[in-house]
Parts: C-alpha cells; structure tokens; sequence
C-alpha cells in the first residue's frame, strides 16, 4: 500500500461502526491527510500495509503486519472495508494468502493473530482457518469509546503446522499476480515434503 493510493474509500471504511469496533478506535473520524501519513509510516520490511485487492485492482481491506526479525515471528491483523465484500470466505482467503507470503516468502516461523473477543468476524476468521488458540487476555484492552476492559483472545500458527498442512489438504490453493511464479504454490509445497499428485 503506497501514500499515493490513499482516497477517500478508506477514510470511509474506518470510519464504519463495525471496522471502528473491530480495530477498538474511537468514533472520531480519520481524515485523508491523517491517514495519508500513517500509511507513510510503513517501511513494508517489518511493518507491512498492504492493500486486499479484487482482480480489477480495486482494494477492499487492509492487512497490517508486524515482523520481529531477530525471533522470525510477526503479528497479523486484517480488515475488510468494503461493507459488500465482508463474508468470511473473503477474510480466510486475504488470511491464506497473508500466512502463506510470510512463511514462504519472508521466511517466518510463527504467526499471531490477537482479535478482540468481541470482533466475532474476526474469531470466526481463526478458527476457521484452524488457527491454535494460544491464549485468551482477560480485560486487556481498554474500549476506546467507552473505557470499558476488554478480552483480546490469542490465535498462532508456527511453520512446522502450516507445513504439515500443507502436505495433508487435498488441493492445494492457486496464487497469481505480478512477480509470482507459475509453479510457486507447487514448489513451497514439494520442499515441505508433499507428494506429487
């Protein structure tokens, strides 16, 4: 996601109730300059914003992550932000694809996932993506409109499970786009140790 990119859609989606609640803002709305310079504080080495994308192009979410290098691990945390594309096969699959670009490609050993309690698209997201709940927070975070305490719940998965799912799913998934190559989801999965099918 680039400086540039930022219009008002985005102002628009955290400005939505559901997102607002989601990511624990409080109700005043961003501006386009604000938002604008926050994304400029991505260096998209170890803090990634990076924009979920229809196949026209056109962005309906966000994916933010944060790498720690020294112990090869990050956090994830996703939004959608258009209102018709929130399902939850859209989140699994922008999740699929975030999991499998930090294990494959920047070389990561573990991955969290720290939704609020609340944000049920976003549990729902974890468990069907058979995340390991790790742990759950009691009274963690402080609502940013309300001050009321909050549970944060704990979801991670490590590279040896998601090797491990990769040898066992019956198909594996399909990824396109610039700079990807052809057999690059085949490849990640023979050197896993996955048979030929």
């Amino acid at each position: 996601m680039r400086q540039v990119e930022v219009d008002e859609r985005f102002t628009r989606w955290l400005a939505d109730p559901a997102v607002a609640a989601g990511l624990n803002m409080p109700g005043a709305a961003m501006g386009l300059d604000w938002f604008r310079s926050y994304v400029g504080t991505f260096d998209n080495v170890w803090r990634n914003l990076q924009a979920i994308r229809l196949l026209d192009d056109e962005p309906i979410g966000l994916i933010m992550t944060e790498i720690d290098p020294r112990h090869r691990n990050g956090s994830l945390h996703l939004i959608i932000g258009d209102n018709a594309q929130r399902r939850l096969q859209i989140s699994f699959e922008a999740t699929r694809l975030a999991i499998w670009h930090m294990f494959v490609e920047r070389k990561l050993e573990k991955l969290t996932f720290e939704p609020l309690a609340r944000n049920q698209a976003a549990v729902m997201a974890c468990r069907l993506g058979m995340l390991r709940q790790e742990g759950e927070l009691l009274s963690h975070r402080l609502d940013a409109k309300t001050g009321e305490r909050l549970d944060q719940l704990i979801f991670a998965l490590t590279l040896e499970e998601f090797k491990k799912r990769v040898r066992a799913i019956p198909t594996l998934p399909v990824f396109e786009g610039p700079g990807l190559s052809r057999n690059f989801v085949r490849d990640a999965a023979k050197s896993f140790g996955r048979k030929p099918t």
